[in-house]
């Protein structure tokens, strides 16, 4: 049976990760005496509640009110004033940065370029967001970001982050921690949250903590790419980011120049990062823990709450000799339960083996499709070629012909070879416009099952979406005339909160309508689903129309 213990209105269960900063719990609140909702729940060491963060609450919750709204945080936050004091967010099943970057060193499970671009990512566009509310975070780590087993990416105590940095000087054990992702003293704001993000990119790349200032450049230079499991190099377009986030070359200016050059990278470059990779490789990490998450919630479901439970609940009141009839009652009772849990286990396992088959199967379709359409751009690339020396040559004969016959069968030639030119440059937007959507983040396996419900969500209020800046610039030819609409679904828990969307249609290229129709639809608000009269989660479909770009 689950132990819990109670925290304030809340109670904890398992310890799922934990740092210098303190430890964060799959924790639930209830309503009288059954469960309610499931939260992640951190509570802090004594060292830094002696350094004085309960005092700096009403800051930490002035930072979760800009932060209302925005992705890649923890969704809401709640600071309990205790004693002693807690923070409470939604529900994330995951495991922290940290544990995925300690997993990897341990069983030796390759991380490739493409998951450490699909973290970077994430955190750039969370870091994005902060800097939009004129906040900084100051005190970024691995132990501060949560890696959904759906391979979102999740800054958790963004709130607290510049908080931390006051408090540092009472805190040794964190000043520790933060040594290797803060730039030399003096650093200004800006930098050091771009100096952070490459300390965690070089730990991506080389399973190694940043050495100190001084040593950066060497470091830069020999790095190999050993969490990837490869001898060789970092790539150049890595290599650029790293040296200019960690101010060995020019620093970006804003984390929004930052986020361009990672997107040219990310589009065109030879990576493909998507949330379904990522996906896979905590599902291979932690299988036996999401597995156990899984039950422990549903034990959590059914457990009643009446009273605090622990060792104080356990002292209340002697137990009483059980009695014969009693006890072989309970021994049938538990071979009732044992058989039933076994079999449970057989076909979670089972289900386990056939999705992991499942993403597999769909992992290697998608790389067989990149592989060809790569294929038929490098046979595209050499007719362009061949087609140019061809012109050359054909207008080379127009201009210098010996006789005005040999210049106009020249010129002839020459607008022929021009068509096909433009007919190849046809062919290859096609095959970039393919290339682009198969490294496009997809859809994880299949979306969370909604309970049955009498009534599914319904939309209260849409969000705005406003049209991204320089958006037609970035549409293909083909669509900058069209009317331009975004559809997806939205996942919203039993309390009318949205969780999760999944375009269903969005919008090919960089234009940056998939974002905006996501941002609106996570501003927008519901009313939950349904069930015997209780409140329910479930899914609800959405459309955004832009229009016709402008």
């Amino acid at each position: 049976m689950a132990s819990y213990q109670r925290l304030g209105n809340f109670f904890l269960a398992d310890a799922l990760a934990g740092g210098p900063a303190g430890q964060i719990h799959r924790g639930l609140s209830t309503a009288g005496p059954v469960f309610a909702h499931h939260h992640l729940i951190q509570t802090f060491p004594d060292e830094l509640l002696k350094a004085g963060l309960a005092e700096r609450w009403p800051d930490a919750r002035r930072n979760a009110g800009q932060l209302a709204g925005a992705r890649g945080f923890g969704a809401s936050y709640r600071f309990e004033d205790g004693p002693p004091v807690f923070m409470v967010l939604d529900y994330l099943p995951g495991r922290s940065l940290a544990q995925v970057l300690e997993r990897t060193r341990d069983e030796q499970v390759p991380l490739g370029v493409d998951h450490a671009l699909t973290i970077l990512q994430g955190l750039s566009q969370a870091l994005l967001q902060l800097h939009e509310r004129r906040l900084h975070h100051g005190a970024l780590t691995p132990g501060s970001v949560w890696v959904g087993f759906e391979g979102a990416v999740h800054v958790l105590d963004a709130p607290l982050g510049p908080i931390y940095q006051d408090l540092l000087p009472k805190a040794p054990a964190l000043k520790a921690a933060l040594a290797p992702y803060r730039g030399p003293a003096g650093t200004p704001a800006l930098q050091q949250d771009l100096f952070a993000l490459g300390g965690i990119l070089y730990e991506l790349m080389t399973l190694e903590h940043l050495p100190a200032a001084a040593e950066i450049p060497a470091a830069l230079a020999r790095a190999t790419l050993k969490a990837a499991q490869e001898e060789g190099p970092l790539p150049a377009e890595i290599a650029t980011l790293l040296s200019r986030l960690l101010m060995v070359g020019q620093p970006y200016a804003s984390v929004a120049e930052f986020n361009a050059a990672l997107e040219k990278v990310l589009f065109e470059g030879d990576f493909s990062p998507t949330t379904f990779n990522m996906a896979f490789l905590m599902h291979t990490l932690f299988r036996e823990e999401a597995e156990a998450d899984g039950l422990a919630i549903k034990a959590d479901q059914a457990a009643t709450f009446a009273e605090p439970q622990g060792e104080k609940a356990a002292a209340a009141a002697p137990a009483k000799p059980a009695s014969r009839a009693g006890l072989f009652v309970g021994i049938a009772a538990a071979l009732v339960v044992g058989g039933g849990l076994f079999w449970y286990i057989q076909q979670t396992n089972r289900a386990h083996q056939l999705e992991t088959q499942s993403m597999q199967d769909k992992l290697a379709a998608m790389q067989k499709e990149k592989e060809d359409n790569d294929a038929k751009l490098a046979d595209l690339a050499k007719q362009e070629a061949a087609q140019k020396t061809l012109e050359d040559m054909f207008g080379q004969q127009a201009e210098q012909g010996t006789t005005e016959q040999a210049r106009t069968t020249a010129k002839q030639n020459l607008e022929a070879a021009k068509q096909k030119t433009k007919e190849l440059a046809k062919q290859r937007e096609q095959l970039l416009k393919e290339r682009q959507r198969l490294s496009m983040p997809a859809p994880v396996a299949a979306a969370p099952a909604a309970a049955p419900a009498d009534t599914q969500p319904t939309v209260v209020q849409k969000g705005a979406a406003v049209t991204p800046a320089g958006a037609k610039a970035a549409l293909p030819p083909s669509q900058q005339d069209s009317n331009i609409k975004v559809s997806l679904k939205v996942f919203v828990d039993a309390a009318g909160h949205p969780q999760r969307v999944v375009i269903t249609k969005g919008v090919e290229g960089s234009a940056g309508y998939n974002d905006a129709a996501q941002n609106a639809a996570l501003a927008s608000t519901y009313t939950p689903g349904s069930k015997d009269g209780k409140p329910a989660s479930g899914w609800v479909d959405m459309d955004f129309d832009f229009g016709k770009p402008k």
